[in-house]
């Protein structure tokens, strides 16, 4: 089997038959500047910019250098994220074991041509329509069709892009690439990161969807009654439509969104994880349950044979004995000769070295059994059983001596072996695991178990548990997330493990054999903390149990067995060093397989969504005080009170500049699932005392002083002196950065309200302004704060109702 030559290779490259991939983890740069730039809110921008300059208001089209720094920034901020995550998804990119001019070479997934041969084993994922050549597999399709079965796939059979090889070997010709292949779409959608129901997302598509309906109308409605009802010229109309529709517009704030997960991407990029999906630093934040796979995660995925030791059963005593007799002496089991078979006077290393020569598997506990026994070729193999996460045995049946299965007690004795199950219960209970070497004169047919299988020896492995792994488990109980440990190995031994590393209730374990029903499986996820013998449908069906019960679950995971869960879980974390399949489904990738790394990942989840949560409260005030305004100055006023070239000098003191500088803040509160209830708390107060507090200078400017001039100054004063109290508000309580920023930016916009006076159209005060707006500045900070104190009693109430309140119902129903 030689495969294609270079030349073949090269011709099919231009004709252009090539597995390329058509879903990279990050966007394409004209995508990236496309996103950021078309959008509904920069084209209304775009439309105020042109109303603006056509009545010749120059200076109020001072706005559009704002959004144009702010998507400038967007843009940069994405484009630097995306070269670094781009470098390291090269290291966890999905290469392919591939025969051409007669040697094995290893290349790209997507670099693969019509025709190529593939060699496969277990735990890859088929990169693409296939034929097998040569050997045999079994495979789980179930990211194409939903069932969970494994396919076995012998010679002249097909493969499907998108299946995962769950035990076996073999060489397999590409019959189809990229678009042609047959389930390209479904692979597609595996390929990709999981787009998550997010609650950010879905809380700031709910505030955009409300502005986007009511800003058109209103500044339509604000328009007609200015030029038609009060008789303002077509300029001024213009000016003072474009002044209200601008700050109901926040315009930051999808911006400030996308660059704090992109900075939070970048950050744990810099520290060895690889986001691929933005959202899921938010999910994982969120999360209250976290399910670990053992192996890999809490240990380091490598084992090491402790000690070997003969099965003497009580009614092979004597026989055992005498056979096994060398075993007994230390010099004897030094060398490795432990027992030997009754019925050929096989010693297990003999076996053992066979057994290894002929499994071609590739996991940790072969890997340690390799280590112990090396290969040998003193028996004739007749046929191979691989291991299979669902049989949980392997084995091999020789020319005259029958079968040899390794394997887990339970499953080579479901008849259950009292005896042996002790012994391996009391060892297991050590935190050791047992493996056990059976044999039977008869010739396994296929993978079933052959009549007359008898216990020879005991292998025992241990695990070697992560170093950090105890610091990482007592973090996340510290911060209250319930622990669950997942494996498929004993859940004794699991329990011991886990009880090395440190979780609490370790001792709480089930053995998920004995979970037949689903009201079983639901009972058991709410009660313990560790399960043994969980098989992948399992791992599946426990992460639904969970979420059905109201709880954001991730999943950690490294092998193909953990797929399946891994695609299911909230959030999925899978290990640089595991198998091509986990890492393709998984939403993040720990590139150093470094458990420790979770915390960092959790941190800056909390991060962003903490700094997001108080951005979006200040970009709200104004987006809800300028609607009020706004219904208010077109049911009771004569002019609406601001400019656009105002406004944006409010935006830029009062909200861009100190969200932008307060966002880099290191917050890691925990957080909850009341993100639009904090916002909405955070933002009416103000919004709601600012409204009155204009309102009231609107009433005595057009009944009094009837100074436009004097007008538009006394409500820039007091908005910008409001804005300040409410951002003490909203960040309270006040750190010495915190406090450096608001009382800069409080000094940045008088000082520019004084010296920019004429081009912000502002005039002097008469003394009986001056009074009023010294007492609406007084006593509005105050106002902010006791309306704040209510309505978040009113919260607390509507939560200790059996129904929720008004308040919360209204909340619930928009962010849905």
């Amino acid at each position: 089997m030689t495969g294609l030559t270079d030349e073949q290779v090269n011709a099919r490259i231009a004709e252009g038959k090539v597995n390329a991939d058509e879903n990279p983890n990050t966007r394409t740069y004209k995508q990236i500047v496309r996103e950021n730039t078309l959008t509904f809110f920069n084209f209304l921008n775009l439309v105020l910019l042109v109303l603006v300059l056509l009545v010749g208001s120059y200076k109020n089209a001072f706005f559009v250098c704002i959004i144009i720094i702010n998507t400038l920034i967007g843009i940069a901020q994405e484009i630097r994220a995306k070269k670094t995550i781009d470098k390291l998804a090269i290291l966890t990119a999905r290469k392919s074991v591939v025969i051409r001019e007669g040697q094995k070479w290893t290349v790209p997934t997507e670099e693969l041509v019509l025709d190529d041969v593939v060699c496969l084993k277990t735990g890859d994922q088929v990169p693409a329509d296939a034929r097998i050549l040569e050997g045999s597999l079994e495979v789980n399709e179930s990211l194409l069709t939903g069932e969970s079965d494994n396919l076995p796939k012998n010679e002249g059979d097909e493969l499907f892009s998108g299946s995962f090889v769950t035990s076996g070997e073999a060489c397999c010709q590409i019959i189809h690439v990229g678009k042609d292949n047959y389930a390209a779409q479904i692979t597609s959608e595996a390929k990709e990161f999981k787009r998550h129901n997010s609650e950010l997302k879905n809380s700031l598509n709910a505030i955009l969807k409300v502005i986007s309906i009511i800003i058109v109308p209103l500044g339509a409605l604000l328009f007609y009654k200015q030029y038609y009802i009060v008789g303002d010229t077509f300029r001024d109309s213009v000016v003072s439509m474009v002044a209200g529709v601008l700050g109901m517009i926040p315009e930051g704030l999808v911006l400030l969104t996308s660059v704090a997960l992109t900075l939070g991407a970048l950050v744990l990029a810099n520290k060895k994880t690889l986001v691929q999906e933005l959202y899921c630093i938010e999910t994982l934040a969120r999360v209250d349950t976290l399910c670990l796979d053992k192996t890999g995660t809490i240990t380091e995925g490598t084992m090491c044979v402790e000690r070997v030791e003969p099965y003497v059963s009580t009614g092979r005593v004597e026989t055992a004995a005498t056979e096994s007799e060398p075993a007994e002496s230390p010099e004897a089991e030094a060398q490795g000769q432990v027992a030997a078979d009754p019925a050929f006077g096989d010693d297990i290393n003999t076996v053992m070295g066979n057994m290894m020569y002929v499994l071609k598997d590739q996991n940790a506990t072969i890997d340690a059994l390799r280590k112990r026994f090396p290969a040998k070729q003193d028996m004739t193999p007749e046929h191979v059983i691989p291991f299979s996460s669902d049989r949980k045995y392997s084995g091999a049946v020789f020319e005259e001596k029958g079968t040899y299965l390794m394997g887990a007690a339970q499953f080579l004795f479901p008849e259950n072996n009292e005896e042996l199950t002790e012994k391996c219960q009391a060892y297991a209970e050590e935190g050791l695991r047992v493996l056990v070497l059976a044999h039977s004169s008869q010739n396994a047919e296929g993978t079933e178990l052959p009549e007359g299988l008898k216990p020879l020896a005991l292998m025992l492995l241990t695990d070697v548990i992560r170093e950090e792994a105890p610091d990482t488990l007592a973090f996340f109980d510290s911060q209250e997330v319930d622990l669950k440990v997942i494996s498929g190995d004993d859940p004794v031994t699991v329990a011991a493990i886990a009880r090395r590393a440190g979780l609490k209730n370790a001792d709480s374990y089930v053995d998920a054999t004995t979970l037949t029903t689903e009201e079983e499986l639901q009972d058991a996820v709410a009660q313990y903390s560790v399960f043994g013998r969980v098989t992948p449908q399992q791992k599946k069906a426990m992460v639904q149990a969970l979420q059905a019960q109201g709880h954001t679950v991730a999943m950690t995971g490294d092998g193909v067995n953990d797929v399946l869960a891994l695609k299911e879980a909230d959030c999925s974390i899978a290990m640089a060093q595991g198998s091509d399949a986990a890492k393709n489904i998984a939403n993040v990738v720990l590139l150093d397989s470094n458990f420790a790394s979770m915390p960092h990942i959790v941190n800056q989840g909390r991060r962003v969504v903490n700094n997001i949560r108080t951005a979006a409260s200040m970009f709200l005030i104004k987006t809800m005080f300028s609607v009020m305004l706004s219904l208010l100055t077109i049911f009771f006023g004569n002019a609406y009170p601001f400019e656009p070239i105002q406004m944006s000098l409010i935006s830029a003191c009062a909200v861009g500049i100190p969200t932008f500088l307060l966002a880099q803040e290191n917050n890691y509160e925990k957080i909850d699932h009341t993100f639009l209830r904090h916002v909405f708390i955070n933002a009416f107060p103000a919004a709601i005392t600012i409204t009155f507090c204009v309102f009231a200078v609107m009433l005595v400017c057009q009944n009094v002083y009837h100074s436009m001039a004097m007008l538009n100054t006394a409500c820039v004063l007091v908005t910008g002196w409001n804005y300040m109290a409410a951002l003490k508000t909203v960040y309270a309580p006040l750190n010495t950065y915190r406090k450096v920023i608001i009382y800069g930016m409080q000094f940045i916009f008088f000082a520019a309200a004084v010296i920019f006076q004429k081009l912000l159209s502002l005039g002097s005060l008469d003394f009986g302004m001056i009074i009023l707006v010294f007492i609406l500045m007084t006593f509005a900070p105050v106002l902010i704060d006791v309306i704040t104190v209510w309505l978040k009693g009113i919260y607390a109430r509507s939560l200790d109702q059996e129904k929720p309140g008004r308040f919360t119902g209204f909340i619930d129903k928009l962010r849905k």
